[in-house]
């Protein structure tokens, strides 16, 4: 069977636009490729934000306290230390955030400017010597105050100083219930986001008393509900009473000065069953 020219140029044309379609996207899907690995892989860097500079963003070296369930790499407690990090990102960087809509969830883009200290960062390299920052997603604001570093019960006010009783926490066990046609209630353990809850808490005083000191960059507050808001009010030393339940930051190492006392109500007998 003879072939014709018309017919040759003609399978020659297909096979030259094939070719020409591979090289245009393959590079595209390569990329694509690698940008969906690396949306789902574990980052290579976790960091809070302490300073942006340009181009230039310093982190405190962070890490997850814990996994949820296998729910992913963001659903654990971010733990800052004291190491400090400088990471440079460029023109090519993708710096996003991540919002639900319709039960979706979005990606928005950010810049540098958009971004702010407290920043919870995840971090992915485009290289194994980790020298180019390839992407960085935003997974909202480190909250330093959501876990107390001391609990206690105020036995005595003074003017620079006070004294409590040591207390801890005591989640309650929960209820088992009696027919299989009752959902399973809440585990106690599984607390509130944004920290515990004062009708949750069953309150364990220990025999242990200690003397924290109040300097004047102390903060006191306490929290009120107001419309469905909760909004915090500052104190001074004045207004702590005796039998506060009190939350406690300390501001140094040694754990003698407060660096941020927040007033949980009054104690009561109640408060301890």
């Amino acid at each position: 069977m003879r072939i014709t020219k018309n017919l040759k140029a003609f399978m020659c044309l297909i096979l030259i636009l094939s070719f020409i379609t591979a090289v245009l996207t393959l590079p595209w899907s390569i990329s694509y490729a690698q940008s969906n690995n690396i949306q789902n892989s574990q980052p290579d860097l976790i960091g809070v934000v302490k300073s942006i500079s340009g181009s230039k963003i310093t982190i405190y070296i962070a890490k997850l306290s814990s996994q949820s369930n296998g729910r992913g790499f963001g659903r654990g407690r971010v733990e800052p230390t004291n190491k400090t990090q400088t990471i440079t990102v460029s023109s090519k960087t993708s710096i996003v955030t991540r919002t639900f809509q319709n039960g979706q969830i979005a990606e928005k883009k950010l810049s540098t400017k958009d971004l702010k200290p407290n920043n919870i960062l995840y971090i992915w390299y485009a290289d194994s010597k980790k020298k180019t920052v390839s992407r960085i997603l935003v997974q909202g604001t480190y909250n330093p105050y959501q876990t107390p570093e001391a609990i206690g019960i105020v036995k005595k006010v003074e003017s620079n100083k006070i004294t409590i009783t040591v207390a801890t926490i005591q989640r309650p066990q929960p209820r088992q219930n009696t027919s299989n046609n009752q959902p399973q209630q809440r585990m106690a353990s599984q607390v509130p986001q944004g920290g515990f809850s004062r009708d949750m808490m069953n309150l364990k005083l220990s025999n242990q008393t200690k003397t924290i000191a109040i300097s004047k960059s102390t903060v006191i507050v306490t929290r009120t509900f107001q419309n469905g808001q909760m909004t915090e009010k500052k104190l001074t030393v004045k207004d702590l009473k005796t039998n506060n339940i009190v939350y406690i930051w300390y501001s140094d190492s040694k754990k003698t000065t407060a660096k941020r006392i927040m007033v949980m109500g009054a104690y009561s007998q109640s408060s301890s069953k």
